[in-house]
């Protein structure tokens, strides 16, 4: 099984590009729902880098400081390596229970691109963000993001593998 790693890296890889355009885009519209009127565009610089920049800021382009949206999925590498991994289970089987979690974790990635920019403008712009974000507002946002970030994003392919093969597992019917 252990075969199954480096082609889950060699298809991400190949992947990371479409996908990285996928979640700006569709990062950009999620931000702009919560704006009035809608001021974000967001933009992929270098295939790699997501940049935020707000109308109502100029040309002043305002990075995430997150870095790399691949930062955002690369938790795709242990999602596909659990799912293909899981022995006495038909191929199929395993690829459409892949499928459906990548859907899952595609909203997930689209919601924390999302979240980060957001973070970015509650709490990183100095005066801006005091300005136009009150304190419960910067303390939501940071603790969403922070927790979108690192716990849920480190757990998401565990809590997707648990949920369509915990109950398999011997001694667990």
């Amino acid at each position: 099984m252990l075969w199954i790693l480096p082609l889950v890296a060699l298809v991400w890889a190949l992947l990371t590009p479409i996908y990285n355009r996928f979640l700006v885009n569709g990062a950009e519209r999620l931000v702009r729902l919560t704006e009035s009127p809608a001021q974000t565009h967001l933009a992929l610089r270098d295939g790699e880098f997501a940049v935020a920049t707000r109308a109502d800021f100029g040309s002043r382009a305002q990075e995430i400081k997150r870095g790399h949206v691949t930062d955002v999925h690369f938790n795709v590498l242990l999602l596909a390596t659990l799912f293909l991994a899981v022995p006495g289970i038909p191929p199929a089987e395993r690829f459409g229970n892949l499928a459906v979690a990548l859907i899952c974790a595609a909203f997930f990635h689209l919601l924390l691109l999302a979240a980060l920019v957001k973070f970015n403008y509650a709490t990183q712009l100095g005066d801006y963000s005091v300005a136009h974000y009150g304190p419960v507002a910067r303390n939501v946002y940071g603790l969403f993001a922070h927790l979108m970030d690192l716990p849920f994003k480190f757990g998401l392919p565990l809590i997707l593998w648990a949920a369509f093969y915990l109950r398999r597992l011997p001694g667990r019917e």
